[in-house]
């Protein structure tokens, strides 16, 4: 019976030993791990591919797509060497060439006009119900033929991706001499102020928006899909891209290369957007 007893505490004592004494620094610091920061635009398309390369790889590396920064915020940090990767929504500037850092758009998305669920009767904007809502002409639902309700506009800062976008295809929105609505300045800001609150309208990347429940419209009776885009039907579009140092090698290599790979654009058409090759 003594001999019972001394093994079974043998065995609690062992039990007891593995729980407390979790896989080891060293351990986790010889999986090879990467930072891919920036812009909130490729957000959680950039964490989806992230998750799907780590499983294609059993889990033998870690990969780290932070909340959105924006991409001059992460450009910079590249060239600090404080991360790995940066992801951008717009290609590199004047200045930030030379610095031997390469870019590459590995998608297009949309830039979409959606609205918060409690907006009903209305699944079509026109351009000019677009620039008449953020002048201030049109400021109830009622006017476009949906529920009554006030329009609490959201818009984005000087600088942005989308405007600059707009810019180019939409000059109309963007020369608006005093424009209404409330700035954001991150677009998951965005997103989560347009579930938050009723009656808004915003505009942001689609593949920003998959999975929630606002409402996209279409704009001039065209629907911001993969169909659509690939067609050259709608226009306005984001590239999404990566920015990165010199000759990659590693994981970086991996996950650059992954982003072109059958499975990287297949998860990206799931999420609205149209991958490049």
């Amino acid at each position: 019976m003594r001999g019972i007893f001394a093994a079974l505490f043998v065995l609690l004592m062992t039990a007891a030993a593995g729980e407390a004494n979790p896989p080891s620094a060293s351990d986790v610091n010889s999986v090879p791990k990467i930072v891919v920061s920036g812009t909130g635009d490729s957000q959680e398309l950039m964490r989806a591919l992230a998750k799907a390369l780590t499983e294609k790889l059993d889990g033998k590396c870690l990969i780290e797509v932070p909340d959105a920064v924006g991409s001059s915020v992460s450009i910079k940090a590249l060239v600090k060497g404080d991360i790995d990767i940066a992801r951008v929504a717009r290609p590199l500037r004047k200045e930030e060439q030379g610095l031997g850092l390469n870019y590459k758009v590995f998608a297009n998305t949309a830039v979409a006009f959606v609205v918060n669920p409690s907006v009903t009767g209305i699944d079509n904007i026109t351009t000019e119900q677009i620039v008449d809502i953020y002048s201030g002409k049109i400021a109830d639902w009622s006017s476009l033929g949906a529920e009554p309700g006030k329009i609490y506009p959201l818009t984005r800062e000087p600088g942005d991706s989308s405007l600059r976008v707009f810019s180019e295809t939409f000059p109309e929105f963007t020369n608006i001499p005093n424009p209404v609505g409330k700035v954001m300045f991150l677009t998951p800001e965005t997103v989560a102020a347009l579930l938050e609150h009723k009656n808004t309208i915003g505009f942001v990347p689609y593949s920003a928006i998959v999975g929630t429940n606002l409402k996209v419209l279409k704009v001039d009776g065209i629907e911001p899909s993969v169909e659509k885009i690939t067609g050259g039907e709608y226009k306005y579009l984001i590239p999404l891209g990566v920015v990165y140092k010199g000759q990659p090698e590693g994981l970086v290599k991996e996950f650059i290369d992954f982003l072109y790979s059958e499975d990287a654009q297949k998860i990206i058409k799931e999420m609205g957007a149209v991958p490049v090759k």
